[in-house]
């Protein structure tokens, strides 16, 4: 697994409970952490998505991102 990817699933988790309540904020940042690995990007449409399918996206990419390596 990509350690970039594991370290910025970790810092997105951490911001995910830090963040509370307030989706809109905690969507916005973790995109952010997410655009900074390589190999990921982002639909064109992605500003158009409604912001639980956004939440639902980043969600399974962290998930991802912080599964135990089966190595």
């Amino acid at each position: 697994m990509n350690d970039q990817l594991k370290t910025v699933g970790m810092v997105s988790a951490m911001f995910g409970i830090m963040s509370g309540n307030d989706k809109e904020t905690k969507v916005k940042h973790q995109k952010r952490f997410f655009e900074t690995v390589n190999g990921i990007s982002f639909p064109d449409d992605w500003d158009s998505l409604p912001l639980e399918e956004k939440e639902r996206r980043l969600d399974e990419v962290q998930k991802l991102a912080l599964e135990k390596e089966k190595e």
